[in-house]
């Protein structure tokens, strides 16, 4: 089935159509009945965990990424730089943001443990992702993910139905400090 193409009145006041007529909010609605009592009951959940940040954390994540700059890695370069410490990447918390859980606990696609949403769909994929940086993480910092479902919806694509699910993680420091924010969305298939 092809997606519904869209008619866009919005100057006139009038919200998006589909050529059939419905609003796109009412086909939203319509899909999203698929999706059951206890998948809803999953949005807004919470899952949190806790990671202690080493230098050796922080050198080898710049390692993995090809980042050379020597804030990451030499104290006596870092001391001289406006943070006064060694930091890590911007990007740093992103290795925080699933469970580390062993392999055989993890969905039978392989994908993370937070994906395991209960849908009629085999397969996850990313599809989106923003990330907001407030402040650098430091060695010894103590990093707290919070990550919630936020929400899960479906679509019509070309080759069947796709379920897409929201997850917000907030990374937060031993301060309470919010240090960085992701929402992304992930795709899951049949």
């Amino acid at each position: 089935m092809q997606a519904p193409s869209v008619l866009n009145d919005t100057a006139c006041g009038t919200p998006p159509h589909t050529i059939d007529g419905s609003s796109m909010n009412e086909q939203r609605q319509n899909i999203d009945t698929s999706i059951s009592e206890d998948v809803r009951a999953m949005i807004g959940v919470e899952r949190a965990r806790q990671y202690e940040v080493t230098r050796r954390d922080i050198k080898r994540f710049a390692q993995a990424i090809g980042e050379v700059n020597p804030i990451h890695f030499d104290e006596d370069y870092a001391k001289t730089t406006r943070y006064g410490a060694i930091v890590a990447p911007p990007l740093f918390c992103q290795m925080f943001t699933f469970e580390d859980v062993p392999p055989d606990r993890l969905p039978a696609d392989g994908s993370p443990i937070e994906m395991e949403v209960p849908l009629p769909a085999r397969r996850t994929v990313g599809g989106a992702s923003s990330y907001e940086i407030f402040q650098r993480v430091r060695t010894g910092d103590t990093i707290t993910a919070k990550s919630r479902l936020k929400d899960v919806f479906a679509k019509e694509g070309r080759s069947g139905r796709l379920y897409f699910i929201v997850v917000e993680t907030e990374f937060s420091n031993q301060r309470n400090q919010l240090v960085a924010k992701e929402t992304a969305t992930y795709i899951k298939r049949a």
